[in-house]
């Protein structure tokens, strides 16, 4: 075994000569996620999906240029994972997913529920995270964000509320332990000058190990109270928010022009070409909701345009 660290080994995966890339996609559909099996037995379901991503550089300027390959359900590009395990009558609704070594694994924002997806269909119960500390509550951890650090899975939430400002780190095995970022959360807002009114909703989170920086990627920024009506139209954000490793130094940077109903989801930093991002953006306005796919670099240049690839809601996105 490589004695490079997990957070390493995910980025070298593939090397810079690498032009196609395996994506995975995870839908998070709430209240439309329960079903009833064949069997009477109601569940829950979330769609995995397996899409291409192709990377070229234009021969006059030398600059990246991505396309998106949609890969038929017929031809293996579209798989259903059922969970069996629910709160509050909801389940299956997976906000993240992440390459843990050789696992992908996935996270249920209902339920704390953390799964390996093995087969490309099968979910195979690892964990139940609890919100806020872990003692509070007999309430599921709201999972919206999660990446590797050195070989640790850290698992975050919206940094909304107190309870969930806490992270969870674990281990190869499992093991957790609940670490309090309150004052992580609130250097961030500090940093995008957000005063005791507003809010900052997180659901994308990147560590980068070459540059030893946290890249936080919020899906929504108000300097206004919440209200619902509003964030779901006007609150979507584009800036990336880049922190160095104990958030001592933190800068912002703005990535492309803003679409204040589209918000990011998720992202992840390209194997083989560190300083490129693939991300996800979702809609949510009443029952409409849309994602779309989007590649820039982090220097805040757009690489790739939004493309729409479907009318529902994706929130979690690795590269295979």
């Amino acid at each position: 075994m490589s004695d490079k660290n997990f957070d390493i080994r995910r980025l070298e995966r593939y090397d810079n000569s690498t032009s196609e890339y395996l994506l995975a996609i995870i839908t998070d559909e709430d209240h439309a996620s329960q079903v009833e099996l064949n069997d009477g037995r109601v569940s829950w379901q979330s769609t995995l999906r397996h899409d291409r991503l192709h990377r070229r550089l234009d021969p006059q300027t030398g600059r990246p240029g991505y396309r998106f390959e949609d890969i038929p359900e017929a031809q293996g590009g579209e798989f259903r994972l059922v969970s069996l395990f629910a709160e509050g009558g909801r389940g299956a609704e997976f906000s993240e997913l992440v390459m843990f070594g050789k696992r992908l694994v996935t996270f249920d924002d209902r339920t704390g529920l953390v799964c390996e997806i093995r087969d490309q269909h099968k979910l195979v119960p690892r964990q139940i995270l609890m919100t806020g500390s872990g003692d509070e509550a007999f309430k599921g951890f709201k999972s919206e964000w999660a990446t590797l650090w050195e070989d640790q899975l850290v698992v975050g939430s919206h940094g909304k509320r107190p309870a969930e400002e806490w992270v969870k780190l674990i281990d190869r095995n499992y093991g957790v332990r609940s670490v309090d970022w309150a004052d992580r959360y609130q250097r961030i807002r500090d940093a995008l000058g957000i005063g005791p009114d507003g809010y900052v909703i997180h659901e994308a989170v990147e560590w980068h190990p070459y540059r030893r920086e946290w890249l936080f990627f919020p899906r929504k920024i108000s300097s206004s109270p919440f209200d619902l009506a509003v964030d779901e139209c006007e609150r979507g954000a584009n800036t990336l928010i880049i922190a160095n490793e104990d958030f001592s130094e933190i800068r912002t940077l703005q990535v492309g022009d803003c679409n204040p109903e589209r918000g990011i989801s998720s992202f992840k930093i390209l194997p083989g070409h560190p300083d490129e991002c693939i991300g996800l953006k979702s809609v949510e306005i009443g029952d409409r909701t849309e994602s779309y796919l989007f590649c820039f670099n982090l220097d805040g240049e757009v690489l790739q345009d939004d493309i729409f690839i479907g009318d529902y809601k994706c929130e979690g996105l690795e590269i295979l």
